[in-house]
């Protein structure tokens, strides 16, 4: 007897969990945009990664730009 009511009190809790989680609404979060400017003289794109971007020029100097971190779009131009 004990193990039925056991039984039938986690089936209720599963289906109020279930129910809970289904009727749940998601909110969507959108990558904002940022826009940069890089001069040509920083030279060509040599690498990037999640957080930078690597330009080299003539010389051989490297240039680090930093973006910034989250959900960004960064619209580089020259």
């Amino acid at each position: 007897m004990q193990a039925r009511i056991l039984r039938i009190g986690v089936g209720i809790a599963l289906m109020l969990t279930g129910y809970m989680v289904g009727t749940h609404t998601a909110t969507s979060t959108h990558a904002q945009t940022m826009r940069g400017t890089v001069p040509p003289s920083y030279g060509r794109l040599v690498a990037g990664d999640s957080s930078s971007l690597w330009f080299e020029d003539n010389s051989g100097t490297l240039r680090q730009v930093s973006i910034p971190a989250g959900n960004t779009i960064y619209i580089i131009t020259r």
